[in-house]
């Protein structure tokens, strides 16, 4: 399971996975301006993040907007792919 731990803030400890957004895929960005692709199976994002691309993540509460997570934050997942 992919996840990142919140390291700031009054939200420190929380966990963010990877957020799922209305058209049922997840989003990874190869930089912050950059366009996003839409991944539709999660099996597919550690490839993505092996390469680069930082992922989509939030809370799962749709109040709060997902934030972008650089790979090197994000737990759960083999480097060597």
């Amino acid at each position: 399971m992919l996840f990142a731990t919140v390291s700031r803030g009054k939200n420190f400890g929380t966990r963010l996975f990877p957020h799922r957004f209305k058209d049922e895929r997840y989003h990874v960005h190869l930089g912050k301006e950059g366009p996003f692709i839409p991944v539709s199976d999660d099996r597919d994002i550690p490839s993505y993040l092996a390469n680069g691309y930082s992922l989509q993540s939030s809370y799962g509460a749709e109040s709060r907007p997902p934030v972008l997570i650089r790979p090197e934050s994000i737990q759960g997942w083999i480097t060597d792919l």
